[in-house]
């Protein structure tokens, strides 16, 4: 009877324990998000993939992994600074997850880095990166 109850006591433990780590994520996903919108991101690192989170402001893209502890990101992009390439379809090795993905090179300052994130989520991307800044008041002619 002992190892019935002590057996309980540890899936009891384990199911807390789960719960307490799906908290965790949903609670850094929205201190991650702050409100804005975010996409589904990938940066390529040598042959394979991460996955991560970008949020986009008026201001700049932040890249967050997805599975971590931090809430800070761990790349950043400047609108105005970054050159998005044109997209390019994605053979094997793509990343997970990622509903019609494209690959896209991309320059920010002096660096150059190759991204995956769906079609829909690349036009917006361009999209942001070659209008102006809300507020920003240019007059195209």
């Amino acid at each position: 009877m002992a190892e019935v109850r002590l057996t309980g006591e540890i899936l009891a433990g384990l199911l807390v324990l789960l719960v307490l780590i799906c908290l965790a994520l949903v609670l850094r996903r929205r201190a991650i998000s702050r409100g804005g919108p975010m996409m589904l991101m990938a940066r390529q690192k040598g042959s394979g993939w991460t996955l991560g989170l970008a949020r986009v402001t008026a201001s700049e893209v932040a890249w967050f992994p997805l599975i971590g502890v931090t809430v800070r990101p761990r790349a950043r992009w400047i609108r105005g600074d970054i050159d998005l390439g044109a997209p390019k379809p994605i053979g094997h090795g793509r990343p997970v997850a990622m509903a019609d993905p494209v690959s896209v090179n991309c320059t920010s300052g002096d660096r150059d880095f190759t991204i995956a994130l769906s079609s829909a989520d690349y036009t917006a991307l361009r999209s942001w990166a070659e209008s102006s800044p809300p507020g920003l008041n240019a007059n195209v002619a």
